[in-house]
């Protein structure tokens, strides 16, 4: 294909597209975005690649990978092919010659479900500002529009990211459909928001888990110049930094706090699990030129709006967390979940929100009036469906051939499913499941207006002027775990191939009664469940135990009602500077220990010669003898004993775990022996 020397590499525009009311508005006067992005705000593109179709049908190939596999996906690539980019009904048009720009499969766990994702990068120039495109098709989102609100609303907030607009793709005359394009986070980017043309300091973080706590972001995180990957020397003294932090004076020292706790905050409101405060990745860390201190970029926003958000993602990534607590989706009502239930005990976050969280209260309410409320976003909601709907029409549609949906390759991956009434639903108020490739999505204005809700609730925000009501009031706790389970078309929710769901009984749960919102003092705390000790609180108490030279409960007599003394003996974290005389109940064997017996749960955390212990309230209480008559072994640790399951997944010094429901549970072995 002959290069258009007209329409160059350099992005030189002729007649643009003016429309009389258009989306870009949203963005106001002072847009700062790629070009790109501009252009495609009231239309969508269309990208078409020429290659060998031998090429091409090994290209195809390479896209087919089994579930959860995606880690070991072969890349591929190629610069032998032509590329025409234009914008029916517009002027836009450039034309790339072979060997000018290298055409290749794009994602990560975007891998593993069956329509893959595409790269573009220009070896020299750029399209419109742009030098790297990379088109997903988000599979998990049914409204492909999680990652363009996401880019949005942080635009709204003054950060910096990544843009997202929509093309058509077509490869050797085959139709693959509509995906998002966005820009990558690299050295040009940098340049555009920062002014620094030629940064050594930008790292990104690629694989999964990157936490201060873990020194992972020093593993990780790699220097984004390629010739500088070796070279760790700021990273390596920023994840110190914030490790030897005591106060948030310290971590102001090496970090832009209000840009990371405004990055926070979007995740906070959106539920985005699959970056800092969840799966720790999907962003990148910058060390500013103008004052040394780093800030961090977020990227890759499919897993956003509540997508995907359940108990599922942590009873896996539970090593640095515990949230047993958290229930199935039968009964999780995700738009009331809070800072605790998201944030994997990062010990950066007990500084910045958990000790005191007026600065994140009053950034959370910046963000509520300037963007994050339904008369923002369910208004940009609905005119970037009508941009899309047509185009999500045909590239839901089945292939007769094939049998898939458009551009749909990996035939042995994950299989959404998703229609356009999926696309129709998810915009407005229905929520679905697609229990054959694991996927939860509330709909987003469902989501939106629910969240909106709680937040203006929890944080004291008015919810018609969007101002902090000062002083602060108290607010009774909204929850997480409804006592109504949901709603749902189908025979079992579990495993039918979709289920779309709804909250029948919502206005009979306790947040949405007058009478519980009007006691906060009673109503403080969830009813239904605890939360657990942070990980940090809990690993501080044993350090401090190794390290402490004080008085311990086994070093004295402690005197009991009588007249008698008991030697007593300590659990070895929970060390006391004093023992005050205290009277001994019968049924609570720890008081003489100076503790009292848990008055709300039987959840065992440690055990030694003394008993078995439990946490509430911030203190360790002795398990009473009354968690001795319940029948089910598990309940002690958290977890109710399997309904209907003998199956077993997993064992230890505990005993025998089955999983039903989206929930660990204890093995019965007489009941199972009996079956």
């Amino acid at each position: 294909m002959k290069f258009n020397k007209i329409y160059s590499l350099l992005g030189i525009l002729s007649i643009p597209f003016v429309s009389a009311s258009s989306r870009s508005d949203f963005y106001g006067k002072n847009d700062n975005r790629p070009e790109l992005f501009k252009i495609l705000d009231d239309k969508v593109g269309t990208i078409k690649i020429s290659l060998d179709d031998e090429i091409w049908t090994s290209m195809k190939k390479k896209t087919e990978v089994p579930p959860w596999s995606a880690q070991f996906a072969e890349d591929f690539e190629t610069m032998n092919a032509t590329m025409e980019f234009f914008v029916p009904g517009t002027d836009y048009r450039v034309e790339l010659e072979s060997g000018k720009f290298k055409f290749a499969i794009g994602g990560k766990g975007s891998r593993n479900f069956s329509k893959p994702g595409y790269n573009i990068k220009l070896e020299e120039g750029s399209i419109y500002e742009v030098k790297n495109l990379r088109l997903r098709s988000n599979s998990r989102d049914p409204t492909l529009l999680r990652e363009k609100l996401s880019t949005d609303m942080l635009y709204k907030m003054g950060l910096p990211t990544t843009s997202t607009n929509f093309v058509n793709l077509e490869v050797n005359g085959e139709d693959l459909g509509l995906f998002i394009v966005t820009n990558k986070i690299k050295k040009d980017f940098i340049k555009r928001y920062f002014n620094d043309k030629n940064t050594d300091n930008l790292f990104e973080c690629l694989s999964d888990h990157n936490r201060f706590e873990t020194y992972e972001f020093a593993n990780s995180c790699q220097n984004a110049k390629e010739e500088l990957a070796a070279n760790k020397e700021e990273i390596i003294n920023f994840n110190n930094a914030i490790n030897n932090a005591t106060s948030v004076e310290d971590i102001e020292k090496v970090l832009d706090v209000d840009n990371f706790l405004r990055y926070i905050a979007y995740e906070f409101l959106t539920l985005s699990w699959d970056h800092f405060l969840g799966y720790n990745h999907n962003f990148f860390w910058y060390k500013k030129k103008e004052d040394g201190r780093f800030i961090m970029i977020l990227n890759d926003f499919d897993e956003t709006f509540g997508a995907d958000f359940s108990n599922i993602i942590f009873l896996i990534y539970n090593q640095y967390a515990d949230r047993s607590y958290m229930p199935g989706y039968e009964e999780m009502y995700v738009p009331n979940t809070a800072f605790r239930d998201i944030d994997l005990d990062h010990k950066i976050m007990k500084y910045l929100v958990h000790d005191d969280d007026t600065r994140f209260r009053r950034i959370i309410g910046e963000v509520v009036k300037q963007v994050f409320n339904p008369k923002v976003l369910n208004a940009r909601i609905d005119e970037l469906a009508e941009l899309i709907h047509d185009d999500m029409a045909n590239s839901r549609s089945i292939d007769e051939k094939t049998g898939y949906c458009r551009g749909c390759f990996n035939t042995i991956g994950l299989v959404t499913g998703w229609n356009i009434t999926h696309f129709e639903d998810g915009v407005s108020y229905g929520n679905w499941i697609s229990n054959a490739s694991y996927t939860y999505s509330p709909s987003l204005k469902f989501f939106i207006e629910g969240r909106f809700k709680y937040i203006c609730h929890t944080y004291g925000i008015d919810p018609e002027t969007l101002e902090l009501i000062e002083p602060r009031p108290k607010v009774s706790f909204w929850g997480i775990k409804n006592k109504y389970k949901v709603g749902f078309n189908g025979t079992d929710f579990n495993t039918d191939d979709f289920i779309k769901y709804n909250y029948p009984d919502l206005d009979k749960e306790d947040f949405m009664q007058e009478s519980y919102n009007a006691d906060p003092e009673k109503n403080n705390k969830p009813v239904n469940y605890e939360y657990t000790p942070h990980r940090y609180d809990l690993e501080e108490n044993e350090d401090k135990e190794d390290a402490t030279v004080s008085t311990t409960v086994a070093d004295i007599e402690i005197e009991t009602s009588g007249t008698t003394t008991v030697e007593a003996t300590s659990s070895p974290s929970k060390t006391v500077e004093t023992i005050e005389p205290v009277e001994t109940s019968k049924d609570c064997w720890s008081e003489k220990l100076g503790y009292s017996c848990c008055q709300t749960s039987c959840h065992v955390y440690e055990t030694d010669e003394d008993g078995e212990w439990g946490y509430e309230e911030g203190h360790w209480c002795g398990i009473p003898s009354t968690c001795s008559s319940e029948t089910c072994w598990s309940v002690k640790y958290g977890y109710s004993c399997c309904e209907t399951s003998c199956n077993v997944y997993e064992t230890d010094a505990a005993g025998d775990w089955g999983y039903e429901d989206h929930h660990w549970c204890g093995i019965n072995k007489e009941k199972c022996t009996n079956n």
